[in-house]
């Protein structure tokens, strides 16, 4: 199967996209039209870009482009073309305060981290949420109700909801809710001659025959970048059997130093094409299916988002056209292939990495040891579908692993050695064993059942237990767990999951204050808040990430500092050092009063429903944590104190 995809699309070009999203499917004409849209920041001027549709973030694709506003909040930000508003929300993360603007053509702009909203949208919105009571809010107008001509200003640019920093986020999106990449609509504001830059490649065995470099390992290489532009790999890359080829790469924009996300990636062997992926378009529907196209397992460990240039098991999204191998690599003799690897931008920008892929035999023979040394340690670890053994300095002159499963026992000799370690594999769809040994060294497997995706399914023993969703699985997990004291290890932090698990744990101590006893998520020394619900000593919790869960007991309450509590404004710092910030609310004799929240800052400060009215009276400021700690302040409001500074002759007369 051949198939090809240009670099990028050209401004004003009609494409027929098909999107296929699980049982969910359009076919429609999408179609750029060149200055429909104005851009929303600046127009006219040159811009830069901090992010593009497509760049590997956490847990998900960048939606749109990230516009810098040059460290500054505030700027007028402008309607892109002539629509109302279909949707406006205060998040306290994600967005921040977002606009969507539904146009004549069918499609939707949406603008976020906004500092504030215009006119009368700004005040719609400060009523409902004092209707509410509520400082996050997702309201949906009358149709035309809040309308804006092209060119309009619509709100200030600012730094709200999870923004790293001073930016507008803007996106445009289809008739049937999908991304659609602004650049390909002509803006002027942008400019990149400047093309991708490959950083690191990965090559990996993708079953349980295939070898890279005569081991069953993933390795690592990085690419040298030659006079001609072109890029090439140092070292040596030998394989045998399905191999898959993973990339760290980012694209580069003229005049900054940010990396972004590919437009386009094409991978040739010997000259045939076997895998393209092309980021165009994809679907707004929620979804994690990000977490199965990058290697979660090293992102969770190193922070590195090297991206599968092959289509995984279980994935969802059509942003790939592959051979019948779905993009990974067959090698099945000992000659040399070449491979090709094509990476390029919006802008049709391209680098190139051309390195050779020498074929190697199936099986070698093992080395021969006439002395015999027990193994230092032996480890289990699962990948895929395969249990992989490595037993540490093991030597024999027969050298063998006994596996143990319901009663029975089977000897295998290793598959290979590697960094003088014995190394045995077996594939868990035929054999899952619940413990090994290795010469006079036992280790257990803490395999329990495996699990398949698309149906419910659960497992139970009398310490704990884990309940799967129809959706919770990309693919076949063979589930590990291990209770250890209050602590629970399922599988590790590196499998992806799609949707959330609910996890029953009875911990060894049952504590005292169940109340103010929740689950939190360990990792590298931080503890991140589930929360649960008990039900006699058993605790039952919802988790999107399989690892390491402790159940610990948070009786601290928020700290809470004022900073001004006047007629005109209350501001000041909220925070709480356990399980983070549930909600907050004032009150200013005894009425509900709108406090705004910076969660980066920890800051909150009022805002008025009326500005001409001053507060007067009580105040009471309530701020609860996520474990039900509460912290209550009660003050008098108070005319704010002006502190004049001394002037420089006003010291002088003093001394």
């Amino acid at each position: 199967m051949h198939h090809h995809f240009r670099a990028g699309v050209r401004f004003g070009f009609i494409l027929l996209v098909l999107v296929v999203f699980g049982q969910w499917s359009i076919a429609q004409k999408q179609s750029y039209p060149k200055g429909y849209y104005q851009f929303p920041i600046r127009p006219g001027l040159a811009n830069s870009l901090a992010g593009g549709l497509g760049d590997l973030r956490s847990n998900h694709f960048h939606a749109g482009l990230d516009i810098r506003t040059q460290q500054r909040e505030g700027l007028p930000v402008y309607a892109a073309a002539e629509g109302y508003v279909f949707k406006v929300a205060v998040q306290r993360s994600g967005y921040g305060n977002v606009i969507f603007l539904r146009h004549p053509n069918g499609q939707t702009t949406v603008y976020g981290h906004l500092l504030k909203f215009g006119g009368a949208l700004g005040n719609y919105v400060r009523e409902e949420q004092y209707k509410k009571q509520t400082f996050e809010i997702e309201l949906f107008p009358e149709e035309g109700k809040y309308a804006f001509k092209k060119g309009e200003v619509i709100a200030l640019s600012g730094n709200t909801g999870g923004s790293a920093g001073p930016h507008l986020h803007f996106e445009i999106r289809d008739s049937n809710n999908n991304y659609l990449n602004p650049l390909y609509f002509g803006f002027n504001e942008i400019k990149d001659v400047t093309p991708p830059k490959f950083v690191n490649l990965a090559i990996r065995p993708m079953d349980i025959n295939g070898r890279v470099n005569k081991q069953f390992d993933r390795k690592i290489y990085t690419p040298v970048k030659l006079a001609d532009g072109s890029y090439r790999l140092t070292e040596p890359v030998s394989a045998t059997g399905l191999i898959g080829i993973e990339m760290v790469a980012h694209d580069q924009m003229t005049g900054t130093g940010f990396r972004y996300g590919l437009q386009c990636i094409e991978i040739k062997m010997d000259g045939s094409e076997l895998f393209s992926y092309n980021m165009e378009i994809f679907p707004a529907t929620p979804t994690r299916d990000y977490n199965n196209l990058i290697d979660y397992a090293t992102e969770q460990k190193t922070g590195q988002r090297f991206l599968k240039c092959y289509v995984p098991d279980g994935n969802n999204f059509n942003l790939y056209k592959t051979d019948s191998y779905r993009g990974k690599l067959n090698i099945t003799d000992t000659l040399t292939h070449e491979v090709r690897i094509r990476i390029s931008d919006s802008y049709e920008n391209f680098s190139e990495l051309i390195f050779n892929v020498k074929g190697e035999p199936q099986n070698p023979p093992l080395p021969v040891h006439d002395i015999e040394v027990n193994p230092e340690w032996v480890a289990t670890d699962v990948q895929e579908n395969t249990l992989v053994v490595k037993a540490k300095y093991y030597k024999s002159s027969i050298p063998f692993a006994t596996y143990f499963a319901d009663g029975k026992e089977i000897k295998k000799e290793p598959d290979f050695y590697a960094a003088e370690s014995a190394v045995f594999l077996t594939d868990l769809r035929e054999y899952r064993p619940d413990s090994v040994k290795v010469n006079a060294t036992t280790v257990k497997t803490y395999l329990r059942s495996p699990v398949f995706p698309g149906s419910p399914a659960s497992y139970r023993s009398d310490k704990w237990g884990i309940d799967f969703q129809a959706t919770s699985l990309f693919d076949t997990l063979f589930l590990t767990g291990q209770r250890n004291f209050n602590a629970l290890t399922i599988n590790h932090r590196g499998t992806a999951l799609n949707d959330h698990v609910s996890v029953s744990l009875i911990p060894e101590k049952v504590p005292d204050n169940k109340e103010k006893t929740r689950v939190y998520r360990y990792l590298d020394g931080y503890y991140r808040f589930l929360g649960g619900l008990w039900s006699g000593d058993t605790i039952k919790f919802d988790t999107r990430e399989l690892g390491t869960f402790v159940i610990q007991e948070d009786t601290l309450p928020p700290k809470v500092r004022l900073v001004e509590h006047s007629q005109h404004r209350i501001r000041g710092y909220i925070s709480d050092a356990v399980s983070g910030i549930g909600h907050f609310k004032a009150l200013v004799n005894g009425e509900w009063v709108l406090l705004n929240y910076d969660y980066k800052k920890s800051y909150i400060w009022s805002e008025k429903q009326d500005d001409s009215l001053p507060f007067e009276g009580e105040l009471m400021l309530e701020v609860t944590d996520r474990a039900g700690n509460s912290t209550i302040l009660r003050t008098e409001l108070v005319d704010p104190v002006v502190v004049r500074k001394k002037t420089k002759a006003t010291k002088q007369r003093k001394k």
